[in-house]
């Protein structure tokens, strides 16, 4: 009653547009990319690239190919390439040359392409030659050729030089460089090389590390000209170098963060937190360069930058930066921070739209953290006078609905006093009551979303002085913010910032954990959370 039949189709993909593949197109044109469809052919990618999905292909030329294998293995054709040991490297070229998206060259800015290449890597693009795309280069590596070559499944760059894959962790690819060799011997004294040159933790998670070194050449510049100058000059009294609490070790601690920070990643105004323990970084973009741990006292103010034809250098986990002046441990002030959920790293900047903590996205995210775990969504505001500019990630919210509680880490705040607010849009009998709680105790007053500013205070709150709107706890919105309509923040009723408290007191410069915890449960769309120093 059964029986079979050969399908001759098996193996055939079809599309409903006459538009190449990225594999097609490559095939076109095989003056310029014959070598790499060999490469795809046998690593058994070619398939992939011929059929449905997305992605962004940097596709090496011919001579790019031709140069690379010669130097690498000696070799002057794809054919010779056939130890197992050739498959399994070319396999990994192919991964590290592919994105899981389409990304044009008009998005290329100065520093890492959001998506990770299907090895887990960040590509990085610069322009340290000029502006405009003929002179973009990824990874420092190479330049355009052509760019976007559009095909039915994604879209391909043609570029002029193989990208060698991250194999080595920074501090292995600081040590072949040769330029830091004192700094280099210092992280092998202090234990921190090892450390350092982790690519994954204990749970198999991969982390990444970011290293502001000084070269031989900033410390000849400072008298060091050696390690033992080096040691001398930090920690003279003390050679127990890896003792946590040695000048030295706390020195070099103080050089790296625990993350992936390419320069236009660091905060246009805020902290850093490094591996020293309550201990940070302070990062002041202005319109000219980067300063780090600016002085801010108003008379002859100095500051740290970095060498840009030094620095944004990427490794297989994480990158490095050469600092222009020696970098010493710097105890900042107190200073206003704003934090908006959708703008931090793992959320991810222009993510409006898009639901976060399932397995098609960047879920589970790790600041800010929900429970029970579930699916939130960032929501573009266009009708309310939310944070930031659509071109930097604003107007939008970060919107759960229904859960126990909220939490995030925030960023790194200097040692003092503060007034904590909480901004969102209330005014809705939908919206919860929340308890919030700093480090896991109980703070300030609760935050009922269900009012807004008519409900404190009447029809006539737009009339009501800023001391008695404190005096119920409530600060006006920002004047700068504005809604589709242009009614700005400050003139709307449900945009008022919420008072948590106003003396909260932190003893040390960390980071701390703030925590929304539901009374009432309901729809939860938070803007964002300030810390304002309180004199």
């Amino acid at each position: 009653m059964l029986n079979s039949c050969n399908d001759s189709l098996d193996g055939t993909t079809f599309f409903t547009t006459d538009e190449m593949t990225i594999a097609e197109t490559l095939e076109a044109n095989p003056d310029k990319f014959s070598m790499y469809v060999e490469i795809l052919e046998k690593t058994d990618f070619y398939n992939a690239f011929k059929s449905y999905g997305t992605y962004t292909c940097f596709a090496p030329t011919n001579l790019a190919i031709s140069n690379y294998i010669k130097e690498r293995w000696n070799a002057t054709s794809i054919s010779e390439l056939s130890s197992p040991e050739h498959l399994e490297f070319l396999k990994i070229i192919v991964k590290f040359h592919t994105l899981p998206t389409r990304r044009a060259a008009s998005s290329f800015v100065e520093g890492r392409i959001p998506e990770l290449t299907y090895t887990g890597d960040y590509l990085t693009t610069s322009y340290v030659g000029g502006g405009g795309i003929a002179n973009v280069q990824i990874n420092r590596e190479a330049t355009l050729d052509q760019y976007d070559i559009e095909a039915n499944n994604g879209i391909i760059h043609a570029i002029d030089a193989v990208l060698p894959p991250f194999i080595d962790p920074v501090p292995k690819i600081m040590e072949d460089s040769g330029n830091y060799t004192i700094f280099v011997e210092a992280l092998k004294q202090t234990g921190y090389y090892d450390e350092f040159s982790e690519i994954y933790n204990e749970d198999g998670v991969r982390i990444n590390f970011t290293i502001l070194a000084e070269s031989d050449a900033i410390y000849a510049e400072n008298g060091i000209n050696s390690f033992a100058d080096l040691a001398n000059f930090i920690s003279p009294d003390n050679s127990d170098y890896t003792d946590a609490t040695n000048d030295l070790n706390r020195f070099i601690a103080y050089h790296a963060a625990q993350d992936f920070y390419y320069s236009s990643d660091f905060p246009d105004d805020g902290f850093i937190s490094t591996v020293l323990v309550n201990n940070a970084i302070k990062s002041l973009k202005t319109d000219k360069e980067l300063k780090i741990n600016e002085t801010e006292t108003g008379v002859d103010d100095t500051w740290i930058s970095l060498l840009s034809e030094s620095s944004n250098l990427p490794a297989k986990n994480g990158v490095y930066h050469t600092v222009d002046k020696l970098l010493t441990i710097f105890t900042p002030e107190p200073k206003y921070q704003i934090f908006d959920f959708t703008l931090t790293p793992s959320v991810g900047k222009l993510a409006y739209g898009t639901w976060y903590g399932d397995d098609q996205n960047a879920g589970p995210f790790t600041n800010p953290r929900v429970f029970p775990a579930t699916r939130v969504r960032i929501l573009r505001q266009s009708s309310n006078p939310s944070y930031g500019t659509p071109q930097d990630g604003g107007n939008t919210v970060f919107n759960c609905g229904s859960v126990t509680w909220l939490e995030f880490d925030t960023p790194v705040l200097p040692k003092g006093k503060y007034e904590v607010r909480v901004c969102g849009n209330q005014g809705n009998n939908g919206r919860p009551v929340f308890q919030i709680y700093w480090d896991g105790q109980p703070i300030g007053s609760q935050w009922d979303m269900r009012d807004n500013l008519v409900d404190v205070f009447g029809s006539n709150w737009a009339e009501v002085d800023s001391l008695e709107m404190r005096s119920k706890g409530y600060v006006r919105g920002l004047k700068d913010r504005f809604n589709g309509s242009g009614v700005s923040a400050y003139d709307n009723s449900n945009w008022g910032r919420f008072i948590v408290t106003s003396d909260l007191l932190c003893p040390v410069q960390q980071s701390h954990v703030l925590r929304l915890e539901t009374i009432r449960s309901g729809g939860i769309p938070i803007d964002y959370v300030e810390f304002v120093p309180v004199d």
